[in-house]
């Protein structure tokens, strides 16, 4: 397999966040859970043979926390970081071909990330959305051993990666990641070591 940054064509050094970036301290919210939701939704995309849309739904998860205002439930905060967050970073998003109508998918997963209704499947920009939450569940293996719960994923394959995402979580470094860069690596690491994560 070729490494995820080359599949994707995206440059992991570009993607690393500051703390300046997040509205809200945290470290349940902050850069190293962001880092693994962005590479959950590169496994999901190659996963579900949906690359394109991988691609879209992984700028959605660089920011999709940002505008938290606390670590508890906040369903307002997707649309509080499409309004706020997305602006920001839109001009980068297009340098890395990103579209408007593209920008507009973004916009479109960030909010219905946090909602509590779901989107509908007829929706247009339904597949953004899935892989965008089903990667953000993925990452509750942080909260406790039993997550996530298989019934709220949105997309078929995703359960075969649960397994990855408790390695992933556990071999994440005890202060986090410093970098995209970083978390990239040890996703790579983690999969050559173990090629059956995949499977």
């Amino acid at each position: 397999m070729k490494n995820l940054s080359e599949t994707y064509k995206i440059n992991p050094d570009l993607f690393t966040l500051n703390d300046g970036d997040f509205d809200h301290k945290s470290i349940l919210h902050g850069a190293s859970h962001i880092y693994r939701v962005m590479t959950h939704v590169l496994l999901i995309g190659i996963n579900e043979d949906l690359k394109e849309e991988a691609r879209i739904a992984f700028f959605a998860a660089y920011i999709h926390d940002l505008a938290r205002k606390n670590d508890g439930s906040c369903p307002a905060h997707g649309k509080e970081c499409a309004r706020e967050k997305l602006p920001e970073f839109s001009e980068f998003f297009q340098s890395q071909g990103v579209s408007f109508a593209g920008l507009s998918s973004i916009a479109s997963a960030v909010i219905f990330h946090s909602k509590t209704s779901e989107i509908s499947p007829s929706h247009k920009d339904f597949i953004y959305t899935a892989i965008l939450k089903d990667a953000d569940a993925l990452d509750r293996v942080r909260l406790n051993d039993s997550e996530p719960n298989e019934n709220f994923l949105h997309l078929p394959k995703t359960k075969k990666l649960i397994t990855f995402a408790h390695y992933y979580y556990n071999y994440t470094p005890d202060k986090g990641f410093t970098t995209y860069t970083e978390a990239l690596g040890l996703a790579e690491d983690l999969l050559k070591i173990n090629t059956y994560l995949l499977s």
